[in-house]
């Protein structure tokens, strides 16, 4: 050991040194140097952030360059530095900013005066309580947790103290001074006219267009045999000044277009004995070509969406129908901005799968697991040169062998199944062992007898597949050459093991959301009574929008009425009217989770986003929330179920608009963007907003089942919504938040694949 004395004599203060890293503590770490001695170097003098765990930055074993800090003393090791070797990060920072810029901060300590913030390593700033928001709070806790994301302006800058004050309240000063400007000359910048229109909402001069244009098209003809839907409906069409008439069955409103014809025809697909497609059809055989729009709930139009686009339908609207986006689009008719489509009659189908990304999505989705496994089960056949591939279960009270899984030309004694309990699948699922022999008839014991009775084979790969911790199932490829599984072989069997218990994961998964969520996920009782109370509150909301205008009109043109038990009708009217919209957007969240159990298909994303934002904006406009969609035409589309995702996108979106009615701030933003981005998961949506942004210690916290941050919440939301991504083959995530200036959560999905 080396004396105190020699050590001192030998290192000195400022003394640069190497040395390896001997144990990590969590306040600091023990090294070695080159000549023996022993040193320790404090948590905070590892890095220039200061208060990092020590196991983040170094391990056992790594050589560091080093300063020494204090020479060693009796009863004491001598100190090192590491933030000496960098350079002084305050150089860099006063070259860089000045007063009046906006930075970005992570919060590092919470005190009761303020919080400070670490804006690059090794320059801290604070933000006193009276900056940190624009109304006043009394602990920094309520708005700010440490390690949160800040932005905020730089106020102060003192180099010789090294000191930075600075202020949040002044950087939503200034968003808000930017909103007001957006809001003034109209926020439409990468959004297309009709988009903005759409869900910023008409400015004057494009009422007053619309009541010009109104009529163009000629009389509508709305066909429905709900009498509580057509009539509202009807009526409606006639308040905005066009010529509308009803018909409640498909030979009624036949015989009403032979006597005259229409500009335009509203159809309800669901209709009684003869569907509304089969009507459209004899329209179109008739040679009509006048403009149709379906009316239906959303699992019908998902279901027949090709269809229905083959019939050349102009639009089509989901139940009940959005008034807002039934008003633009016959304005647009109107302009003459909608051309007839060209009707194609052809055979359409979806893509095959082809890739190990789309076999990897397919693991992942909600068909039945046994279908996922024959799926994999043909891919791997072709990537081998396997005869057979089958998947085995054995269930672990029993001890009972089934095949779940079978694809290949050898033929199977299924009576052997029986006997498969003392094989070798019973090792590979029991003992986790994996199997590769190449000359079966050659092994000196008689291990392979009972799978032998199963079927012939000299060639043989057991693989187990490992699920949530525990073996239930195995996968085997045989062939009956011998020779036949190289090593490349096995590894592709344990590749598609390995998705194959991804699959079973989420099989599990699923089971689980239908059993914490029976009433709304399962079950065709439910999907019937959402499809009649959907019929329902689509003629009451019409309804309820015909009284208010009638009641409206009534209290201009008639002063003597305006007294306060009137006053207090018109009250009643309006807020029954926001319950009927409340029970719409509630029912509409359950039909969503119904349908997003179905098949996959080919999703437009910026068409899903864009009509998951006019579903949105009605509540938008009610709480003064300012939605923006921003699309990128390169986004191509992905595979799954449009539903599913329509469903994630209103989850967030719906959250968002809640969380900003919580902040005192009167800034409410609500930005949607698709974006193309080459890398795994190439499709991004991003859903902003101006709330009170999230703690980073929840980020992963709020995807929980049962997590929530809202009074009253179910902590359902955002689970089920990262299940739906989850099944896309995506991943769902919390990409940048603010506190308190707002959050972004990311969607990112894999492209559908492109012949």
């Amino acid at each position: 050991m080396v004396s105190i004395a020699r050590t001192r004599q030998r290192y000195s203060e400022g003394q640069r040194v190497t040395a390896t890293v001997e144990k990590v503590l969590p306040f600091g770490v023990f090294v070695r140097l080159a000549d023996g001695t022993r040193a320790y170097i404090r948590r905070r003098e590892l890095s220039l952030e200061g208060d990092r765990p020590p196991g983040e930055i170094v391990s056992e074993g790594q050589t560091l360059q080093a300063v020494v800090l204090s020479p060693a003393e009796a009863g004491r090791l001598m100190e090192l530095t590491v933030r000496a070797i960098h350079p002084d990060p305050w150089e860099q920072f006063v070259r860089r900013y000045k007063v009046r810029d906006t930075v970005t901060a992570t919060v590092k300590h919470v005190v009761p005066n303020g919080v400070f913030v670490q804006i690059i390593p090794g320059v801290n700033g604070f933000i006193p309580l009276e900056e940190l928001v624009s109304w006043r709070v009394e602990k920094a806790e309520d708005v700010v947790w440490t390690g949160d994301e800040v932005e905020a302006v730089i106020t102060r800058i003192d180099p010789s103290r090294k000191k930075v004050n600075l202020s949040i309240r002044q950087r939503m000063e200034q968003l808000a001074r930017v909103e007001s400007v957006f809001r003034q000359i109209g926020f439409t910048e990468g959004v297309p006219d009709s988009i903005a229109a759409e869900l910023i909402g008409e400015s004057a001069s494009s009422q007053e267009e619309a009541a010009e244009f109104v009529g163009r098209i000629g009389p509508i003809l709305v066909l429905d045999d709900h009498d509580s839907i057509r009539d509202p409906l009807v009526q409606w069409l006639i308040r905005q000044g066009y010529t509308a008439c009803g018909a409640k069955t498909v030979p009624e409103a036949l015989t009403l277009c032979q006597a005259q014809p229409y500009g335009l025809i509203l159809v309800d697909l669901d209709l009684p004995q003869i569907d509304g497609l089969q009507f459209i059809r004899q329209i179109r055989d008739c040679g009509e070509r006048t403009f149709i729009a379906v009316m239906s709930s959303p699992e019908w139009i998902d279901e027949h969406f090709l269809e229905i686009q083959q019939l050349g339908v102009s639009e089509m609207f989901p139940k009940p129908v959005n008034e807002q986006k039934l008003r633009q689009f016959l304005l647009r008719l109107d302009r003459g901005e909608i051309i007839e489509p060209r009707i194609d009659l052809r055979e359409s189908s979806l893509p095959e799968i082809r890739t190990a990304q789309q076999l990897s999505a397919v693991m992942r989705s909600r068909i039945p697991l046994a279908r996922r496994f024959h799926n994999g089960l043909e891919y791997l056949l072709e990537m081998t040169r396997a005869e057979e591939a089958i998947v085995f279960h054995m269930d672990r009270t029993s001890r009972i062998v089934s095949i779940v899984a079978s694809v290949g030309s050898i033929p199977l004694n299924e009576f052997a199944t029986y006997a498969l309990v003392t094989s070798p699948v019973k090792d590979v699922i029991l003992e986790g062992e994996t199997i590769w022999e190449n000359r079966v008839s050659q092994e000196p014991t008689r291990r392979f007898e009972k799978l032998l009775e199963l079927l012939p084979f000299e060639s043989c790969i057991g693989i187990p597949i490992e699920a949530s911790g525990q073996t239930e199932y195995a996968l085997f490829l045989f062939h009956r050459e011998p020779e036949t599984f190289s090593r490349y072989r096995l590894r592709d069997a344990w590749a598609m093991a390995t998705l194959f218990a991804v699959a079973i994961e989420q099989d599990a998964l699923d089971r689980r959301i239908q059993e914490i969520s029976r009433t709304f996920l399962s079950g065709h009782l439910a999907a019937g009574l959402g499809h009649e109370i959907y019929n329902r509150l689509s003629g009451l909301d019409l309804e309820f929008q015909n009284l208010i205008a009638d009641f409206e009109a009534l209290w201009r043109n008639s002063p003597e009425l305006r007294m306060p038990a009137a006053e207090e009708i018109r009250r009643a009217l309006g807020r029954a009217a926001e319950t009927a919209g409340g029970l719409k957007q509630l029912v509409g969240e359950f039909r969503l989770l119904l349908k997003a159990m179905q098949e996959e298909q080919v999703v437009d994303v910026n068409e899903v986003v864009r009509q998951s934002a006019s579903l949105i904006e009605p509540q938008a406009r009610r709480t003064k929330v300012t939605l923006r969609f921003l699309p990128s035409p390169d986004v191509l589309p992905v595979a799954g179920s449009g539903v599913g995702l329509q469903h994630v996108l209103l989850n967030l979106m719906l959250n968002a608009i809640q969380h900003m009615a919580l902040k005192p701030d009167e800034r409410r933003v609500l930005e949607i963007s698709t974006a193309w981005e080459d890398d795994a998961l190439p499709v991004k949506i991003r859903v902003s907003d101006t709330g009170p942004g999230i703690h980073r210690q929840l980020w992963e916290k709020i995807f929980a089942l049962g997590f929530t941050t809202k009074p009253g919440g179910s902590g359902l939301g955002l689970y089920i919504a990262r299940s739906l991504v989850e099944a896309m083959g995506g991943r769902i995530s919390v990409e940048r938040s603010l506190v308190p200036l707002g959050t972004t959560f990311l969607v990112e999905l894999p492209a559908a694949s492109r012949k």
